[in-house]
């Protein structure tokens, strides 16, 4: 089996624009997926994620640098090819996009080798378990939304068999961003896992002051309270609040998490595989965490690939506290059997088809 073309997609879609997290508002939601097809007929499916910058330069990236690597390859030689993508960064400073790209290339290497295993990729990792724990993942700011109306949003992922829910914080006052708390609380009732998510939007006396406002609500994680690029901030923060850190789904490659854990800047270790350098990465971070007894969490916030992927990773790690299961960004969700995502007490199985497991293919997304 050799590989014989890569095919980057850039999909766009328009938003309303009514809602919007503490960094975005969304009006246009842009994804890059990539195919990659080989001499047997077979082909799979990634995701690189896109958001702070132009979609085309993933697209760019993946045409010019990475695809180059693997025509007329073996796709098993997976961990190789990931080494040479990630020594092109040693003299460009071009991790982030680069280990964006090479997440989408990562994942669709992974999608095909378990389609020519004829398994589920989860097995084919190793798998550790059946099902992921996921959380709703939404509670996002909007035109005359109230704490009221919050409450009843996150109420009512509860009622659709979520057992936590995630909101997000730090695009208000304090004040504002505390009664909004306390209204999801009440909402969600005493036993539902409550997170809060600040997009690194906060200073450093900000996150404490909002960390220490909010103690009484049992608030299971603080995610993304300050800058990623102020570690040490980071690990003030998580020393001094009285809530657990959740940290950084916008690094890429290990290195970057090792900075981040032996600072103890963080207690859940979260990364996106569209971000940090695929699957493959993935397993690298998490395994890192493992070794200082922490636990994982996995972000997913678009297409039916990236959460496909998270759920099949999630489900080979020995320490994965959970995956995103974000309310706002289902794109391409409808091609799948309507019982493929579906959550029961919080958790979700992996689709059991080879590889990702997913109908999705290239004509379905021009």
């Amino acid at each position: 089996m050799k590989i014989t073309r890569v095919t980057p997609r850039l999909i766009e879609r328009e938003m309303a624009g009514n809602l919007w997290n503490p960094r975005t508002r969304w009006t246009r939601k842009r994804m890059v997926l990539v195919f990659i097809e080989t001499d047997t007929g077979s082909f799979g499916v990634g995701e690189g994620w896109t958001t702070g910058g132009s979609a085309r330069a993933l697209v760019d990236t993946i045409e010019d640098d990475l695809a180059p690597l693997l025509l007329g390859q073996d796709p098993h030689f997976v961990t190789r090819f990931g080494k040479q993508a990630l020594a092109t960064t040693d003299l460009s400073n071009r991790s982030g996009i680069v280990g964006a790209a090479w997440g989408a290339v990562d994942i669709a290497l992974w999608d095909l080798i378990g389609k020519a295993a004829k398994l589920p990729l989860y097995k084919l990792l190793g798998a550790c378990e059946e099902q992921v724990f996921t959380y709703a993942s939404a509670g996002l700011y909007g035109e005359g939304k109230t704490p009221d109306d919050l409450g009843a949003e996150l109420r009512g992922y509860i009622e659709q068999g979520f057992s936590a829910v995630k909101m997000k914080i730090g695009g208000a006052p304090l004040k504002e961003d505390v009664a909004r708390v306390a209204a999801a609380r009440e909402a969600i009732g005493p036993d539902a896992r409550l997170m809060v998510d600040a997009l690194y939007n906060l200073s450093v006396p900000e996150a404490l002051a909002f960390a220490r406002a909010i103690e009484r609500y049992d608030i299971h994680f603080f995610e993304a309270p300050v800058s990623a690029r102020d570690v040490r901030g980071q690990a003030e923060v998580h020393a001094r609040s009285p809530i657990p850190v959740c940290g950084n789904e916008t690094l890429a490659w290990t290195d970057a998490f090792r900075q981040l854990i032996t600072q103890r800047a963080v207690h859940f270790v979260q990364f996106d595989p569209a971000v940090c350098g695929g699957i493959t990465e993935g397993r690298r971070i998490a395994d890192l965490a493992r070794a200082f007894h922490l636990p994982c969490t996995l972000h997913a916030s678009s297409t039916s690939v990236l959460f496909a992927a998270c759920l099949h990773l999630g489900a080979a790690l020995a320490n994965c506290a959970s995956v995103e299961y974000h309310m706002l960004h289902q794109w391409f969700w409808d091609l799948e059997p309507k019982d493929t995502f579906i959550a029961r007490d919080g958790f979700v199985r992996p689709p059991e088809g080879p590889g990702l497991g997913l109908a999705i293919t290239p004509d379905d997304v021009g």
